[in-house]
């Protein structure tokens, strides 16, 4: 995780710990029916970061070099997404909110020989993923205009960016699970919802079948994963 989305996501935490007593101070509670509604929509804007869970290979290339490869410098991405809600009781609702995420990872890749480091190569794997998930969400009693909740649920994630030709090739499709802390925050017209998830793929993303690699050299990069599981960490704000 970048330490720009640390920081955020400590502010953040320490901010759902505080908001109920703040919230005891007010008096006047906004859209006092909005949870009783059976299905209600909105939209969600955000960030996120985009990382890898590497597992080397540790094959050693037609060089003598092994290969050892890690994300650097994580930039923050942009999320958009729709909301739909459907209520099952006072405190559970199931979430489907289909989103847009586009981002960039910097994969730098390490190569030791006798085991020092003689060699270093970058690339970059631009994604725009389609995320399909599912949630359950569980809220907590509501305190005057603020109510924490959890949310964990999962889905699938389609990459519509791949570009064959680079040296590092991602599968187009990746299952999840993910799981997060939020709070809604009632306003006098809308429901302002904070979110912070994390995202853990299943599938081993990376692609070993490449017949239009240009160079085929690069190979070796590949090659040198053993497995390769995507992570995101998300920050949304929903709009509802």
């Amino acid at each position: 995780m970048s330490i720009l989305l640390r920081k955020i996501f400590f502010t953040f935490f320490l901010s759902l710990l505080i908001l109920p007593l703040v919230a005891q101070r007010r008096v006047v509670e906004h859209l006092q029916q909005a949870d009783q509604k059976l299905l209600h929509f909105g939209f969600t804007l955000g960030m996120h970061t985009q990382e890898f869970a590497f597992q080397p290979s540790e094959v050693v290339d037609y060089e003598g070099i092994v290969w050892y490869g890690d994300v650097v410098n994580p930039l923050p991405g942009f999320t958009v997404g729709i909301v739909s809600d459907l209520r099952f009781g006072e405190y559970f609702n199931l979430r489907f909110i289909p989103t847009l995420n586009f981002g960039d990872r910097q994969i730098v890749f390490s190569g030791f020989q006798n085991g020092v480091k003689t060699r270093e190569y970058s690339t970059n794997v631009l994604s725009t993923l389609v995320a399909l998930p599912f949630y359950v969400k569980y809220r907590s009693e509501r305190v005057q205009n603020y109510r924490p909740y959890l949310i964990a649920g999962g889905g699938i994630m389609v990459d519509l960016s791949r570009k064959k030709d680079l040296p590092i090739l991602l599968k187009p499709m990746d299952y999840y699970i993910e799981f997060g802390v939020g709070s809604d925050i009632y306003m006098p017209y809308f429901k302002l919802s904070p979110e912070f998830k994390m995202c853990i793929g299943f599938a081993n993303m990376i692609e070993r079948n490449r017949p239009l690699i240009q160079n085929e050299a690069n190979l070796k990069y590949t090659d040198a994963i053993k497995r390769l599981g995507s992570r995101l960490f998300v920050l949304t704000f929903n709009f509802e």
